[in-house]
């Protein structure tokens, strides 16, 4: 069964990681909505894929130095305001999540995370969370050894690499990971029913990341449907 996830939600005409761009996500029939989480100065989660606001507005200043009520007053480059982590979880009750540990306050992050997650541990089997450190992510499956996590970058590399030159036994594969794939590497195409095919084979799980194109989208539509 193929998973579609929705990348900060719909944002083409609206800012990513806000209320209405994940709504418009639901809306189009996305089940599963993926965000970045960084911690404020005073202890709260803030979804935003940047550390620091200047590019998402017109405001500057980095994240973990601000306060709630500071970035609340923020306006985005679209009109929307940063939607917190309290406010996403009880809008999108009935969605499943995907949530990115930005690495600027990972530590801050997981011990907000933990006391929620000790007190509903259902929550673990609908999140999937995605850690940029090797150490951080170890650290939280010693609090939660059944949390899923994706495969970090540089060992989604190696298995895309190994699985296109057909070296999949080099690649490191391991059963039951999630793994993020490009629809190209090198100029080369990577998502393809072969190299899908070699990650289903030890059991992994593959992720088609971000196509840019329509062309793309239907590459990995097809691909990731094909043994369905």
């Amino acid at each position: 069964m193929t998973t579609w996830i929705s990348h900060r939600g719909l944002s083409q005409k609206h800012d990513d990681n806000t209320k209405t761009s994940f709504l418009l996500a639901c809306e189009a029939g996305f089940s599963w909505l993926e965000t970045d989480l960084h911690t404020t100065a005073d202890k709260h989660i803030v979804l935003c894929h940047d550390s620091e606001l200047s590019r998402i507005s017109c405001s500057t200043g980095q994240i973990r130095e601000m306060t709630r009520s500071q970035l609340e007053q923020i306006h985005l480059n679209k009109g929307e305001k940063l939607l917190f982590l309290d406010e996403f979880m009880l809008e999108f009750t009935t969605q499943n999540w995907v949530f990115d540990i930005k690495p600027s306050t990972s530590v801050q992050t997981v011990e907000i995370l933990k006391p929620l997650l000790l007190k509903n541990m259902n929550l673990l089997n609908k999140i999937i969370f995605l850690f940029w450190s090797k150490e951080q992510q170890s650290l939280f499956l010693n609090y939660f050894p059944d949390a899923i996590c994706f495969s970090r970058e540089d060992e989604c590399y190696r298995a895309g690499i190994a699985t296109l030159f057909g070296l999949s036994s080099l690649g490191n594969i391991l059963k039951y990971k999630i793994y993020s794939v490009p629809t190209k590497l090198f100029g080369l195409r990577l998502l393809n029913k072969r190299v899908v095919q070699a990650f289903h084979n030890q059991g992994a799980q593959v992720l088609g990341y971000l196509p840019d194109t329509n062309k793309e989208i239907q590459q990995c539509v097809v691909v990731l449907r094909f043994d369905e």
